[in-house]
């Protein structure tokens, strides 16, 4: 009787234990695949300027970036002490709803010490700042940070495109939507610089 609880105790230890173990690899499995996703890949493809980037969501073509203390699109100089670092770029919603989500497709790597943390995006055929893209619907715009005066300016940048998945149900919602954002392509562009206008 005694051996037979005993048997029992230690298959029901063991099974507990397979279970626990098995479980801290796949959480820790997971966790790196989701650390490994977040990071910028190191070898992601080389775009050229003028060449359309499949992002998902958007469709990509960077055209150029400059740095300028001139004023901006709208007529606006930035904030005292700072310039302007831009990128020109043709972005096209390929989603079905507009979408104002367009301030984390652009990133740089590595990143710029100093440089506001989101761009303002300006429609470049009437200087307005976008508020939405529609969808369908390319348009040329410029994306701009602040950068202090005091900064170095590098003589180039790289600049990384960050791309979505859509999902027809989402695990937690089992809604549609746009996920895992990722890098999916990156561009290295010479910096013009610009002086100040009137």
């Amino acid at each position: 009787m005694a051996t037979t609880a005993f048997a029992s105790l230690r298959r029901s230890f063991a099974s507990k234990l397979t279970i626990g173990i098995g479980g801290l690899l796949a959480l820790g499995l997971t966790t790196a695949q989701t650390l490994r996703e977040a990071m910028p890949p190191a070898n992601l493809p080389a775009a050229q300027a003028g060449q359309p980037i499949a992002a998902g969501r958007w469709q990509v073509v960077i055209r150029e970036a400059g740095l300028s203390s001139a004023p901006r699109p709208d007529g606006y100089r930035g904030r005292p002490g700072t310039k302007a670092l831009s990128v020109d770029l043709d972005l096209m919603n390929r989603s079905s709803e507009s979408s104002n989500a367009i301030a984390r497709i652009l990133s740089f790597d590595p990143p710029i010490a100093g440089l506001s943390p989101l761009p303002t995006a300006y429609l470049l055929r009437d200087g307005a700042i976008l508020g939405a893209l529609q969808p369908g619907l390319p348009e040329r715009i410029r994306m701009v940070w602040d950068l202090p005066d005091a900064a170095p300016a590098p003589e180039a940048i790289r600049v990384v495109v960050t791309g979505e998945t859509f999902k027809p149900r989402d695990n937690l919602l089992a809604a549609p939507g746009w996920f895992n954002r990722k890098p999916v392509a990156a561009i290295t562009l010479p910096l013009r610089t610009e002086g100040g206008g009137s």
